[in-house]
């Protein structure tokens, strides 16, 4: 049982090794919070002013592409933030293997002193967390291309409704699109919590 726990902890060792030797700066919770606030900030910021231009460009074609395109590279810019090759998705990955180190060290601690099993439960707690963004930074990233795809093949049919001069129809389409904007800029407001909730997560001592 020993040589199996000794054998796991040397092969998370080496793959946070691995992770450190990817990064240019070893993985950090406070950094990985801020990219990702950063992200859901910039996304909310977009939103902003989004009604307002919709119902700009009621008599507008041109404007009405205007705000297809807009809404399509805020979803695009989520989606890039979040990619597999992505730093955010790379330092996540880095911490993960981390925080499994540490929670492999402090157990085998516990081994000869007992009052570290609450450490490495905590280390547990953490990577539970941890993890629990990673699924919800994969979900998004699945969600924005579902939602990239959506603007694009809905791209034809607003502009399409615009040169018929049938307004209420092509604000309808864009008014969709920026229904899908708001649910993801709620989801990410929700990775932004799972994140600080990482951030925040105490160590026992």
């Amino acid at each position: 049982m020993k040589k199996t726990t000794l054998l796991l902890a040397g092969f998370f060792s080496l793959m946070a090794g691995v992770a450190f030797a990817q990064s240019a700066t070893p993985p950090d919770m406070a950094n990985l919070f801020q990219k990702v606030n950063e992200v859901a900030q910039q996304l909310q910021a977009n939103l902003g002013d989004l009604e307002a231009n919709i119902q700009a460009s009621r008599d507008s074609i041109e404007k009405g592409g205007e705000v297809l395109d807009e809404m399509l590279a805020a979803v695009t810019k989520v989606h890039e933030s979040m990619a597999e090759e992505s730093e955010i998705w790379q330092e996540l990955d880095a911490l993960l293997a981390l925080w499994e180190q540490r929670r492999q060290e402090t157990l085998k601690k516990s081994e000869a002193n007992p009052a570290f099993l609450p450490v490495a439960q905590s280390w547990q707690a953490k990577l539970n967390t941890g993890r629990e963004l990673r699924n919800q930074i994969s979900t998004e990233r699945a969600n924005s291309v579902a939602l990239m795809r959506s603007i694009e093949s809905d791209r034809d049919i607003v502009l399409a409704y615009y040169e018929l001069g049938q307004a209420d129809k092509a604000i309808e389409g864009l008014k969709k699109v920026g229904a899908n904007l708001t649910n993801l800029n709620a989801n990410m407001q929700v990775i932004v919590k799972t994140a600080n909730e990482a951030q925040q997560t105490p160590i026992s001592q």
